[in-house]
């Protein structure tokens, strides 16, 4: 009964109160167009892929990094067309990364290094910035990836389409299932991790540079594309899973508390 209570309660608060709505009513019709779009192609199967770069930044979060995102990308269906492109901010948990990077992954990868403070917003845009292809997946490194991810970005970014999909955060000390017992669905926020046309994230600039420090970069970002008239495309991605790791994250310490007290 609760269960259901929350989901009636989220299609009232997606239709009267999500962020987008700020801008005016048309934002609704873009979610139209972006639903409509998701069972539409869902569907559909997709033979001529197109490459794809898998672009993200990067410091001091290697050990998630190396055994979570890296492996779970090595095992991705048509990997081949897989370019990932790593910025890092002089990461120093592990002896040189780039070496290190090449031994589990394989196909192409584009990196560079700058011991500068680390910011998601600049670490990201100069991610993309050297990456090479078309259509581009921006993900943190304490993910694993679905093994679609290929075929997944080239669907979700036809056309104006840009895919922000629905992220599970796995909880303190759970084992590795999507449950709502050892995680949770980030229905109500995560738009950090996106799919595009670079074209798109070009013509907005980009992830907003001035914030340097945790947080908003993703919301801005996620209202630049609703200003833009992009359609924006959400939905439970299985495999996409959000490591714990510790967090200055209010929301995330208070989980990760009770997770230490066997609440969750």
């Amino acid at each position: 009964m609760l269960n259901v209570f929350h989901k009636i309660k989220f299609v009232f608060w997606f239709i009267f109160k999500a962020p987008q709505r700020k801008l005016g009513y048309v934002t609704l019709w873009q979610d139209i167009v972006g639903i409509f779009s998701f069972f539409l192609l869902y569907f559909i199967p997709f033979r001529n892929l197109k490459p794809v770069s898998i672009c993200l930044g990067t410091f001091n979060r290697s050990e998630l990094f190396l055994t979570k995102f890296l492996v779970s990308l090595s095992k991705v269906e048509n990997a081949n067309l897989v370019e990932l492109s790593v910025f890092d901010c002089g990461t120093d948990d592990v002896v040189d990364l780039e070496i290190v990077i090449k031994k589990i992954w394989k196909g192409k990868l584009k990196f560079n290094k700058m011991d500068i403070h680390f910011s998601r917003s600049y670490s990201f845009n100069k991610a993309v910035k050297q990456s090479t292809h078309s259509i581009l997946f921006i993900c943190d490194a304490d993910f694993s990836l679905p093994k679609n991810i290929v075929s997944s970005c080239n669907k979700y970014s036809l056309g104006k389409l840009v895919w922000f999909p629905i992220v599970f955060y796995l909880y303190k000390n759970k084992a590795e299932k999507f449950s709502h017992q050892n995680g949770e669905w980030m229905q109500w926020g995560g738009k950090g991790i996106l799919c595009c046309k670079r074209k798109y994230f070009d013509s907005i600039g980009g992830l907003n540079e001035s914030f340097t420090t945790w947080g908003q970069e993703d919301d801005e970002l996620w209202m630049k594309f609703y200003k833009a008239g992009n359609f924006i495309i959400r939905n439970r991605e299985q495999g996409l899973m959000h490591h714990w790791h510790p967090s200055i994250n209010p929301k995330y310490q208070l989980l990760a508390d009770k997770a230490d007290k066997g609440l969750l």
